[in-house]
């Protein structure tokens, strides 16, 4: 899968999955592409990682991920309208024949609400995803269900030869639903991927960069 853009575990989550502007979430997410870039000259020393972060107007969104062997261990940091919330996971990696990888484990949410509330929830987390190389670059296709909230989301991405690739994504639980749109271009030879995208639910164009070694 080198040099290909596929996003591993990635989530949309209402707002649950973006950092708004006025907040000081922004300065985080800044820290983001900092790291990003930086990690980007480093060489990989397990089987990869995978960061993105997307900024717009009013919502931003941290990802990452990083694999060794089987274990996958995940992160989603956000902050929407009313609180903010982080979950962290650990997933173990199932080869289905060389058909698709179905990957499962537990994941742990904190959220906070700006009324006072705090609410921690433990759940499972399970997805099923399919790299496929073809003719003009590769394919990728992900599913993915959480028991916390209710959780659900599906991804589809085209890769190009040229290092350019387009994605659809749709993902929901039991509070919300998000569509969004997205193309990436690799900058130069590396891991590096500007990004430009759409969230339908929220009409709002962002612009983001992402890191993947794998």
């Amino acid at each position: 899968m080198t040099g290909s853009s596929i996003r591993i575990a990635t989530r949309t989550a209402k707002r649950g999955a973006t950092l708004c502007a006025p907040r000081p979430g922004r300065s985080v997410s800044a820290a983001a592409l900092v790291a990003a870039l930086a990690l980007s000259t480093l060489p990989a020393r397990a089987d990869g990682y995978f960061i993105q972060t997307d900024l717009g107007p009013e919502n931003q969104s941290l990802v990452a991920t990083f694999a060794q062997g089987r274990l996958n261990y995940g992160l989603n940091v956000s902050a929407y309208d009313d609180g903010r919330a982080a979950t962290i996971s650990t997933t173990y990696a199932l080869d289905l024949g060389g058909l698709a990888t179905l990957k499962i484990g537990p994941a742990l949410r904190f959220e906070q609400k700006e009324v006072g509330a705090e609410d921690l929830d433990l759940g499972l987390r399970l997805s099923l995803e399919r790299y496929q190389p073809t003719d003009f670059g590769a394919v990728y296709g992900l599913a993915e269900i959480g028991s916390i909230d209710e959780t659900w989301f599906l991804l589809g991405q085209m890769v190009l030869r040229d290092g350019f690739s387009f994605e659809l994504s749709r993902g929901g639980s039991d509070s919300y639903t998000e569509t969004t749109f997205a193309v990436q271009q690799q900058l130069g030879d590396g891991p590096v991927r500007l990004r430009l995208g759409y969230r339908a639910e929220d009409t709002e164009f962002f612009v983001g960069l992402s890191v993947n070694t794998f």
